[in-house]
């Protein structure tokens, strides 16, 4: 056989496979994001972002603790404005940089953005958490890719050919076939981002500190460049921005061994930058243990009210002027 014939035996073998796993590949990527209580429910606000459906004047960046303690509802309500949630579970500010990045690529400029920060902020996790949020949209897509490959869970070949990264996803694409085959038994888990948590007090802490005593903090020298980066940006781009240090509960501050230090880089950046910076920490919220679930995270009655004094602060500091 001539290579010739044997290139023209190889095209008709492959094209057809090629044609298939693309079609599967989009069947599965349009229903998986569906799902609204897959992936810890980041699907919704992923594809929002690339959907362009966020154009909120008032946008919220941070970790769990954003995700759950910051109301856009209640802030929308009482401003009189639109407001959305971009909290993002479990990681520190590279997922956060990346979702702001989606924001502006796809959406409107916000007039303000409310970044929560905590001493989680700029520690570098070294484990691709929820990775199966990202799988309806790391296709041909090079922002999510520069970012989830540091992880090392995905390779080069997730990203550039379709289908491939699916394989070995069987709970996934499950959950893409429940929502073709039941689609109405998709409960709403959040509003504009946001999810409260009705939860009462939980053993984690309790756990944490018997195990451990005490954590410090180890901040990412690579996580604090990209913060610093992304606050020169958002000063060139004259997009407004407050630093907000949501309520720790009391017992969980002093868990933290080097709490003080991390605030005080926040300090630090707010002086430097002339970026107003709220701090929570001392509020009554946080020596208030029924207002919270765990030590880090406020439950949704802790959440509300917490929401309700930002608001106040903002109307008082004149921040959307």
């Amino acid at each position: 056989m001539t290579m010739k014939k044997f290139l023209v035996y190889l095209t008709w073998f492959l094209v057809p496979l090629i044609i298939i796993a693309y079609v599967a590949d989009v069947f599965i990527s349009r229903y998986l994001p569906k799902q609204n209580d897959y992936a810890v429910g980041e699907f919704p606000v992923w594809s929002d972002l690339f959907g362009g459906r966020v154009n909120s004047d008032i946008v919220i960046y941070g970790n769990s603790r954003a995700w759950v303690q910051f109301d856009p509802n209640i802030i929308s309500d009482s401003l009189t404005t639109t407001a959305y949630n971009l909290g993002i579970d479990g990681y520190g500010f590279d997922m956060q940089y990346l979702r702001h990045s989606i924001l502006l690529q796809y959406n409107k400029k916000p007039k303000l953005i409310i970044q929560s920060v905590d001493v989680f902020t700029l520690e570098k996790r070294t484990d691709l958490y929820n990775d199966d949020q990202f799988l309806p949209y790391m296709l041909f897509n090079k922002e999510i890719k520069n970012v989830t490959q540091n992880y090392e869970i995905y390779n080069h070949w997730d990203y550039e050919i379709p289908l491939v990264r699916y394989y070995g996803k069987n709970t996934a694409i499950k959950a893409a076939l429940r929502m073709l085959l039941f689609p109405s038994n998709n409960p709403v888990m959040r509003m504009n981002g946001y999810q409260g948590q009705d939860k009462e007090w939980n053993n984690d802490f309790d756990e944490a500190k018997r195990k451990i005593g005490s954590y410090k903090v180890k901040t990412d020298s690579a996580l604090k460049r990209l913060f610093e980066k992304y606050l020169k940006e958002c000063q060139r781009d004259h997009l407004n921005m407050i630093f907000v240090y949501a309520p720790v509960y009391i017992e969980g501050q002093k868990f933290i061994s080097n709490g003080g230090e991390i605030i005080d880089q926040y300090k630090s950046y707010s002086k430097k930058y002339k970026i107003p910076f709220y701090d929570f920490s001392n509020d009554s919220i946080s020596f208030q243990k029924n207002l919270f679930y765990n030590a880090m995270h406020l439950n949704k009655k802790g959440s509300v009210l917490f929401t309700n004094q930002l608001v106040k602060t903002l109307k008082d500091n004149h921040s959307l002027d």
